[in-house]
């Protein structure tokens, strides 16, 4: 599978934010997720990319915050990203965890979904919907561009049933 490459401004913002002093420093992909949700979705189309944050109730857990980006169409769901740091998942247990996280999350959202939604679960260097690529090779380009391009050809289809 072959994609046209990543503007190269996209590919600076993860290469930057992958970097070994930055593994434990969650907020340094929201600027490179940011810049590719806007890419992928537009910013004169009438997408909005709406980030949200969760403190973990556990003092323990208190350093891991939860980064959601979520992709509305007319406020409804249509795409999220869960954005952790590289070093919150050095275990396994750490993975299954944020898992059942995103489940969660869907289960939230269920009643405000415009359905099918995609989800992406953003946890290591930079990861794609199957968590088996790297966002930056042209596999992963492609992949992710699909799955952009199936959310946007979904909400055509369905516009009017999410307003």
């Amino acid at each position: 599978m072959t994609a046209e490459p990543w503007p190269r401004y996209l590919v600076q913002s993860f290469i930057s934010a992958n970097q070994a002093q930055f593994a434990t420093d969650q907020s340094v992909y929201y600027g490179p997720y940011t810049r590719l949700l806007y890419y992928l979705f537009g910013l004169d189309d009438p997408f909005e990319i709406s980030p949200q944050f969760h403190i973990p109730e556990a003092p323990r857990d208190a350093i891991y915050v939860v980064a959601l980006f979520t992709v509305e169409l007319n406020k409804h769901p249509v795409f999220f990203v869960e954005v952790k740091p590289p070093a919150s998942f050095a275990l396994d247990s750490k993975r299954k965890q944020a898992d059942g996280r995103m489940r969660d999350r869907f289960r939230d959202l269920r009643r405000s979904v415009v359905t099918p939604v995609s989800l992406l679960s953003a946890h290591s260097a930079p990861a794609c919907p199957s968590m088996t690529c790297d966002l930056l090779d042209a596999d992963g380009i492609a992949r992710v561009r699909q799955v952009a391009q199936d959310v946007r050809a979904m909400c055509q289809r369905l516009q009017p049933l999410a307003n």
